[in-house]
């Protein structure tokens, strides 16, 4: 399954990626910062080998 990777990065863009966005945009650093956390755990957990 090599699509497997490019779907967990792009529910990850669309999630991750709008919602850091909009924190960013409404300057609630706390929470941009969660998201970027959450973001990079994730991406971090798809991508490691198992």
């Amino acid at each position: 399954m090599k699509n497997r990777s490019f779907a967990n990065l792009a529910v990850f863009a669309i999630f991750f990626g709008i919602a850091l966005v909009e924190a960013l945009r409404n300057q609630n650093w706390l929470e941009a910062l969660l998201f970027a956390a959450l973001g990079i755990l994730s991406l971090w957990a798809d991508f490691k080998k198992k």
